[in-house]
């Protein structure tokens, strides 16, 4: 009887043996193999990474975690690029002020990154300019904000799979006045930019400013499209604090910014998706552009 215990206590250790050598073999084969370095969207320029919203059933800001203001229209969450998405339908969203991009100098040279989801709507009873994203001053009596990224959504039809994306930047240097810019995907007289065909599904949209070189990039699905990327000798973006993030509008007084204009017919509120939408205070490299695209087409 001995000899069979010591027979079986050694048939047990063994077996104990090989099982916690497979699950940890398991465990190491479990990680995910990396995407242009990294693993995952977060670890992207992650220094310089100044607001993130993931809508994943939240519509806070995920590093202050800043809730909106206000919401208007219709509103909601849908399975997005990465885990949820915004949803709108004749719908915006405006927040309070974000300190990490609520100073004058925060944005010098930024980079907005986001994974939409709109369709043209030409000849149809919404058409309309399109605003995704914005950083709005305040104050403002304009329609525009400091930073805007957009479509010309009126200019095809919702049968399209044209996007013309659209960036657009308002910089009020310290002595005085304003410089207002934008760039449109689009393939221009001279031969540049090109046509992006992102419409109707998920697609990633980045627009970098670098304010040493005065290029102002438009990139779809990582991939260089803007017509007019020189913008002569604007310099630093410098915002007239304090300045609001709004998902879905221009400036109008409708959404509370009372020396604003009503709101546009031409540009209604935003019937599109949004997904983990990012703010960096840096221009973003093409290979970090790269990394964004490629990781979330992995969902990551």
């Amino acid at each position: 009887m001995k000899k069979i215990t010591k027979i079986s206590l050694f048939l047990v250790s063994a077996l104990m043996i090989l099982g916690i050598v497979t699950i940890n073999s398991c465990k190491k084969d479990d990680k995910l193999p990396q995407i242009n370095g990294y693993d995952n969207s977060n670890q992207v320029a992650s220094t310089y990474l100044k607001a993130h919203w993931t809508f994943d059933d939240t519509y806070n800001e995920a590093i202050s975690a800043t809730a909106p203001s206000n919401k208007y229209g219709t509103y909601g969450f849908e399975a997005g690029q990465i885990g949820k998405a915004l949803k709108l339908t004749k719908g915006a969203i405006v927040f309070p002020g974000i300190a990490n991009i609520n100073t004058a100098n925060a944005l010098n040279n930024f980079s907005v990154s986001l994974w939409v989801k709109v369709s043209g709507n030409k000849k149809t009873a919404d058409a309309g300019f399109t605003s995704f994203f914005a950083i709005i001053p305040t104050g403002t009596t304009d329609i525009w904000g400091d930073i805007m990224a957009n479509a010309e959504t009126s200019r095809h039809l919702p049968s399209s799979d044209t996007l013309e994306l659209k960036n657009l930047l308002n910089t009020h240097p310290v002595g005085g006045g304003n410089s207002l810019q934008d760039n449109v995907a689009q393939l221009n007289d001279a031969g540049n930019g090109a046509w992006f065909m992102g419409a109707k599904v998920w697609s990633h949209y980045v627009m970098t400013w670098n304010a040493s070189t005065h290029q102002f990039l438009i990139y779809g699905n990582a991939v260089s499209c803007g017509a007019w990327n020189d913008r002569g000798t604007t310099a630093e973006e410098i915002m007239a604090v304090p300045v609001q993030a709004v998902f879905g509008s221009i400036a109008s007084s409708d959404i509370g910014f009372a020396g604003a204009p009503a709101q546009q017919t031409w540009a209604p509120w935003a019937t599109a998706s949004i997904d983990d939408a990012r703010v960096f205070s840096t221009t973003l490299s093409q290979a970090e552009v790269s990394a964004l695209y490629n990781l979330g087409l992995a969902g990551r």
